[in-house]
């Protein structure tokens, strides 16, 4: 039954995923000629912009009749789409088990999960050469996990693993929601926008609906200095069949990045904490290093011309660790 008070209460938490604003970030881009806009998507139900990705790919897999009910939803995941995929689970009432990479497991991102009635199962991830910089990017530290969910969905028909890291859904979730609330919100007039590469869905999907509108705005992939994969190119990707062939093969090939930036960590934890201080803007690791790369652009850009940064989560996971993880 639709409630009565439906034109100004929300039928159900899903529906409150995405139309996250902008603000300028006045005091960060004191002195600037060009403005710079964070897209505040911690504000998202769970905290991340991993919620839009998690709705989209769920439903429709319902709607293709991949995810029925009494299955199970598997995906590897080193925080965000974790939660994000807990929480929509949780509403739509199937179980959840998420396989965490051990080395970027915090207990905050655990207990989110957990919250939400997710199983968690930690993955070792030894063999993988992480040390050289503390900064992580997910399509490396998740690996061993994702094989882990490819096991135990190919030993059980009722399990539905997400494949966020793959999944066209991630793509389209971004070119209906983030991508079109931009130009809405910017007029059209935007001249680059900025994102961590993670599994790369969200700067596809906002490219895809930005560039047939304003085929001049750039699109910056910003990456984990200590963790390239997409700067390097496609041979610093390992080959690894229904693990790592996914979206950042598909940008690559498409040519989707205008620019890649490379943003170490203390520079991404350092901009995160301004962020807090001087903006007020409770957000995260990654959150930093789009706006640390987005002052760059900025500063080329010059007069009237505008930024937009992603602002992917919220702070409070990363309050026993400071960590940028993609």
């Amino acid at each position: 039954m639709q409630s009565r008070f439906s034109k100004t209460v929300a039928l159900g938490v899903l529906d409150l995923i995405g139309n996250t604003p902008l603000v300028r970030l006045s005091r960060i881009g004191e002195g600037l000629d060009c403005q710079i806009l964070g897209k505040l998507e911690y504000l998202n139900p769970s905290g991340s912009i991993k919620d839009r990705i998690a709705l989209y790919m769920i439903e429709n897999a319902e709607k293709r009749g991949d995810l029925k009910p009494g299955y199970r939803i598997v995906e590897a995941s080193t925080g965000n789409t974790g939660i994000a995929l807990s929480f929509v689970a949780a509403v739509k009432g199937y179980p959840m088990t998420v396989y965490m990479p051990k080395a970027v497991a915090s207990e905050e991102r655990k207990r989110m999960m957990e919250s939400f009635g997710a199983e968690i199962e930690l993955v070792g991830t030894e063999d993988l050469d992480t040390s050289l910089d503390p900064s992580v990017h997910g399509g490396v530290i998740e690996i061993v996990p994702r094989q882990k969910c490819k096991e135990v969905e190919a030993a059980d028909p009722h399990i539905w693993w997400a494949r966020q890291f793959s999944n066209p859904d991630n793509v389209a979730a971004h070119r209906e929601t983030t991508g079109k609330e931009i130009l809405e919100q910017t007029a059209g007039q935007i001249d680059a926008f900025v994102a961590s590469i993670g599994t790369g869905g969200t700067l596809m999907g906002v490219a895809q609906a930005i560039k047939p509108v304003r085929p001049e705005t750039e699109m910056i992939a910003v990456e984990p200095a200590g963790a390239p994969w997409i700067g390097r190119g496609k041979e610093a990707i390992p080959f690894i069949e229904g693990i790592t062939d996914g979206l950042l093969f598909d940008i690559l090939d498409q040519g989707v990045p205008d620019e890649i930036i490379w943003v170490n960590d203390e520079d991404a934890v350092q901009m995160a904490r301004r962020l807090a201080r001087e903006e007020g803007l409770f957000c995260g690791m990654s959150a930093g290093a789009n706006v640390f790369a987005a002052l760059q652009v900025a500063q080329r850009l010059g007069r009237g011309k505008t930024v937009v940064a992603i602002l992917t989560d919220s702070r409070d996971r990363y309050l026993t660790t400071e960590r940028y993880i993609t």
